[in-house]
């Protein structure tokens, strides 16, 4: 689904296509969680990596990227590099190298990437401290506010955006989407679902975000944003944020 002449969701999944940096974007994959959480006595299956990993090269084939963005929080761990986030890392970037030949990897770091600057002479990929404007676009993460001035779309992760669906029974599903819309001083803004399998998401159709994520309470009105559905290979529009929580009062 395109958004704009640069921006485009590759359908289905939860990846952004630049076309001007001919780069597939995501946010939040967290890798290493399964075995940051087994040492906090929680048993998960190993499927992140996994599932990551086919998302990946399933936009890699519907774009031939060259380039990969990650928009923060590659790791789980705050206060450390566990050696599980050290072996995944490692692994996705020789599969997106050798596999995928995407050989160009740029990480914007989020706040659960403490410490990975460490690792970087290893894997040889271009890390930003906290944004980077490329070709006029401003990838940044999304748990402070950006520095940068004068960019034309704004493209960030953090908030683990989804829409919470509730049957008549009472029960509740919720579907990972895109938030697209604009700043207040007229930029396109995209702020890309979760990518870790575990992450169920923050129904913005019920929740503040604004407690997540500063950008919303002065630069982004966040009911004027739209919500993109992405699920089982259908890119699905749902309207404004406004839109849905107004059918959730009737």
């Amino acid at each position: 689904m395109k958004l704009d002449n640069d921006l485009e969701i590759v359908d289905g999944l939860p990846i952004l296509y630049v076309r001007r940096l001919d780069a597939i974007v995501c946010s939040d994959l967290h890798l290493g969680y399964e075995g940051v959480m087994a040492e906090r006595g929680y048993l998960l299956p190993k499927v992140n990596l996994k599932r990551i990993k086919r998302v990946i090269k399933q936009a890699s084939e519907k774009t031939s990227a060259t380039r990969m963005i990650i928009a923060g929080d590659i790791k789980n761990e705050f206060g450390k590099v566990h050696f599980e986030e050290y072996n995944e890392f490692r692994d996705l970037v020789d599969f997106v190298r050798l596999e995928l030949g995407i050989n160009a990897v740029t990480l914007v770091k989020g706040n659960h990437d403490n410490f990975v600057d460490r690792i970087r002479p290893g894997l040889g990929i271009e890390i930003f401290q906290s944004e980077a404007l490329l070709e006029g676009i401003l990838f940044f993460h999304g748990d402070g506010m950006p520095q940068t001035k004068g960019f034309g779309a704004m493209v960030m992760g953090h908030v683990h955006p989804a829409i919470t669906l509730q049957t008549y029974i009472g029960v509740r599903e919720k579907l990972h989407c895109f938030l697209y819309g604009k700043s207040r001083g007229g930029a396109n803004v995209v702020v890309l679902p979760a990518l870790n399998y575990f992450a169920q998401g923050v129904g913005v159709n019920m929740e503040d975000i604004g407690e997540m994520a500063p950008v919303f309470r002065s630069m982004i009105n966040a009911d004027s944003m739209r919500a993109i559905a992405v699920s089982d290979g259908e890119t699905l529009d749902f309207g404004t944020i406004g839109q849905l929580r107004s059918l959730g009062e009737q």
